[in-house]
């Protein structure tokens, strides 16, 4: 006798053909089935929105502190670095442990190197650049003329996903590296007795900057 022809397997292979061309179904069953996949699609596409939206606010908060030093034509004090660094925490507005590090640089060409006129740190992220260190960032510093200046502004956002999605880091920073020329003066002076802050001894006094534009 032919397999197929032994009555269960027959009724098994007609049950089965028959299943298959069915097209109609139970709308709670298959609301069970689905919901779980739309509502974790749901809360992906939220957590990605989100932290796309939140690494525009540090990239923007890092450029307008550094666009407020660029023309700055005073002293920079240690208040003046708390309040840049308060101002950062209110545009990022996401109640997550930020840090900041702002340095003001001059580049050497016959020392191939740069040297650092002063560095200010905020948080607990960053330690202030010296001129013992400086060169660890020598490739994210773009090409400097002699005798150059140039104002650095780092920072960091720890950021946390609004939900867990299964995969990756549900908290990871999000660094920001900034970089742009003074616009008022070639030296702006920084703090002097900020224990955040390392400043060098022989900073030239602060001159105007003739090929820049006025703020």
């Amino acid at each position: 006798m032919n397999r197929l022809e032994f009555p269960p397997i027959r009724t098994a292979s007609r049950f089965l053909r028959k299943f298959l061309r069915r097209e109609h179904g139970v709308a709670t069953i298959e609301g069970i089935m689905v919901f779980p996949l739309l509502m974790w699609s749901t809360w992906t596409a939220y957590s990605y929105f989100d932290g796309y939206r939140q690494s525009a606010r540090n990239l923007k908060s890092a450029y307008a502190i550094a666009d407020i030093l660029s023309r700055e034509r005073n002293a920079v004090t240690e208040q003046y670095i708390t309040n840049l660094y308060e101002l950062q925490k209110f545009m990022i507005a996401d109640r997550s442990d930020v840090s900041i590090r702002i340095s003001f640089i001059r580049y050497d060409e016959p020392d191939d190197r740069h040297y650092v006129s002063w560095s200010c740190t905020r948080g607990d992220t960053y330690d202030a650049w010296t001129d013992a260190n400086i060169s660890e960032i020598w490739n994210r510093i773009p090409v400097m003329a002699d005798n150059a200046n140039m104002i650095i502004v780092e920072t960091e956002d720890l950021y946390t996903r609004p939900f867990y999605i299964g995969f990756g880091d549900n908290e990871f920073p999000m660094d920001n590296f900034v970089f742009t020329q003074p616009r008022g003066y070639h030296n702006i002076q920084g703090p002097q007795n900020d224990n955040e802050c390392w400043t060098t001894a022989d900073l030239p006094p602060p001159t105007s900057n003739p090929d820049m534009p006025d703020a």
